[in-house]
């Protein structure tokens, strides 16, 4: 993957935009649609969502409305989209190779956002990622007493079981952002030192 103008750009600014570019999360979810084992049902689920939705939009009164409407509902989803970064942004992504189990992988990577048995429907049961992503096809209402035996499990083996409240996780994610900004500000700065020495030598 190149590193352009473009993502120079946009990495270094990346923490000031995180919350305007989850505001479109949704869209990037139509994006990465398909290409799993059920690609087919996928394109025909989405061609029938936007046959619908595409009505609904025609139904408004003007353009203006219909696009305002748009944006509005596909924004609305954003908390979920902020939830599901922060399970996964602000933990490691390194790559301890084969020797390293699934269980410990999956606790390392991933995180849980502790939230209120009240709240826990807006995140459709995702905030307990650590878990989803051990039994990914564990029905969304059993996540809860399943993380219970996975911290006990992460307890019995010494793994951290990591688990952030929904500010502490957006200033983890928010901090890890800007961490990754300046490390790019600084490698520009010293390319661009490297070359001028390179140049007046």
């Amino acid at each position: 993957m190149s590193f352009d103008r473009f993502a120079k750009t946009f990495v270094a600014l990346q923490h000031n935009l995180f919350y305007v570019i989850l505001l479109f999360g949704r869209f990037n979810l139509y994006v990465n649609s398909g290409g799993r084992w059920a690609w087919t049902m996928e394109v025909v689920g989405i061609v029938f969502f936007w046959c619908w939705f595409g009505r609904v939009l025609y139904g408004c009164p003007s353009w203006k409305t219909a696009l305002a409407y748009l944006l509005v509902s596909h924004a609305a989803t954003s908390p979920l989209h902020v939830q599901i970064v922060l399970s996964h942004f602000s933990m490691s992504t390194a790559d301890l190779g084969p020797a390293e189990s699934f269980p410990h992988r999956q606790l390392r990577t991933t995180t849980d956002v502790i939230c209120h048995d009240s709240l826990a429907f807006m995140h459709g049961g995702l905030h307990l990622q650590v878990t989803h992503h051990l039994f990914p096809r564990l029905p969304r209402h059993n996540l809860k007493r399943a993380s219970l035996l996975v911290k006990e499990f992460a307890r019995e083996q010494g793994l951290t079981y990591a688990e952030f409240g929904f500010v502490d996780g957006n200033a983890e994610v928010v901090g890890v952002l800007r961490g990754v900004a300046e490390q790019v500000r600084l490698m520009g700065k010293v390319a661009k030192e490297a070359l001028a020495d390179k140049k007046l030598a």
